[in-house]
């Protein structure tokens, strides 16, 4: 009986150890770039990595972190890198699931103010990723994506975004992936941090707005003594000013990272809800249909633009629309020219 008791301990473990380096194998190795180079597309295998990220509360509470893993177990039936699914396989790696952890820096500002997020939005997460992701044994890598916050919790940073010095204390995630073997067994990679610091408004792109004098526009004289018409002066203010860039540069997603928007950035209902929650006027400040929109001119005329400027900034359009032509400057002399004819 002892030496049954000894036997059977041994097996246990042993069982153990292997269970320990099995669930330790499966790595996650780095956070990586979702970006116009790639075609938005996440890719594996790349040398590309980043450590922190940045989120523009005006026009998005998700944040897309997406990570690279790979899978470090061998394969059980000895195929290598040729075993498939079908092959009976059981060390596949399947992940659906990410455990996030938030941390912020406790210590008080430079004016003594400390920081206080809603502990219980920020409490351990388990989210999951934007699709299931499956890894082979043997050194096989895949990437998967998970959207970091919720909209409580965007909510909540939003009352902080401007009085926090989040550049010098970034928001740290942890980040860690669940998921399964083929035989069922659950496995967690190790975890990694990532840094991430709100702003509001920053992602704006330059030239998204013109200004659209207090009044509106009037008829000037040209530099060549000539009127120049209302309509034809407007043109030339939207000439002058806008850019016409496509909605989103340098960047996949609206408000995320270095990606810069204007006002066809979308329309979805948080742009909506940031757009009314900082309207300064008696009517509403929502453009149906063009939430980004709403919100550009919202953030330019309460925020970005001087006290003493009277002018209301307007969204460009999306593209220059066509020239007006100005009536004739005088009548009678076009008509005293014909008759004389």
């Amino acid at each position: 009986m002892r030496k049954f008791f000894i036997l059977t301990l041994m097996v246990a473990s042993l069982m153990m150890v292997s269970c320990v380096e099995r669930r330790n194998r499966v790595i996650l190795e780095k956070f990586i770039p979702i970006s116009q180079e790639d075609g938005c597309e996440v890719k594996v295998g790349g040398d590309k990595y980043v450590v922190t990220g940045k989120i523009d509360l005006a026009f998005n509470f998700e944040y897309l972190l997406a990570f690279q893993m790979t899978n470090y177990i061998p394969s059980s039936s000895g195929g290598g890198s040729e075993s498939s699914l079908t092959t009976g396989e059981a060390n596949y790696f399947f992940a659906e699931k990410v455990e996030i952890e938030y941390e912020w820096d406790p210590r008080p500002q430079a004016d003594g103010r400390k920081l206080s997020l809603d502990q219980k939005l920020w409490n351990k997460k388990t989210r999951k990723t934007e699709h299931r992701i499956v890894v082979s044994p043997d050194g096989g890598q895949a990437a998967g994506i998970v959207s970091i916050f919720e909209e409580a919790q965007a909510k909540n940073l939003l009352e902080h975004v401007n009085d926090i010095d989040w550049v010098a204390s970034p928001l740290i995630v942890k980040i860690r992936v669940i998921g399964e073997l083929t035989d069922g067994t659950e496995v967690k990679t190790n975890k990694m941090n990532f840094n991430i610091i709100p702003n509001f408004g920053e992602s704006i792109q330059m030239s998204s707005v013109y200004p659209y004098p207090e009044g509106g526009f009037q008829d000037e004289a040209g530099s060549d003594g000539k009127t120049v018409c209302a309509a034809k002066v407007q043109f030339n203010a939207i000439k002058n000013a806008c850019a016409f860039n496509d909605p989103i540069v340098n960047g996949c997603s609206e408000g995320q990272d270095n990606a810069q928007v204007n006002c066809f950035a979308g329309d979805s209902p948080w742009e909506r809800y940031i757009a009314e929650t900082y309207c300064q006027s008696e009517t509403s400040c929502y453009i149906t249909g063009y939430a980004a929109a709403s919100v550009v001119e919202v953030i330019y005329n309460t925020m970005k633009k001087p006290a003493d400027d009277t002018n209301y900034y307007v969204c460009c359009p999306s593209e220059l629309p066509e020239e007006p032509e100005c009536p004739e400057e005088d009548d009678s002399n076009a008509a005293g020219g014909a008759g004389g004819e």
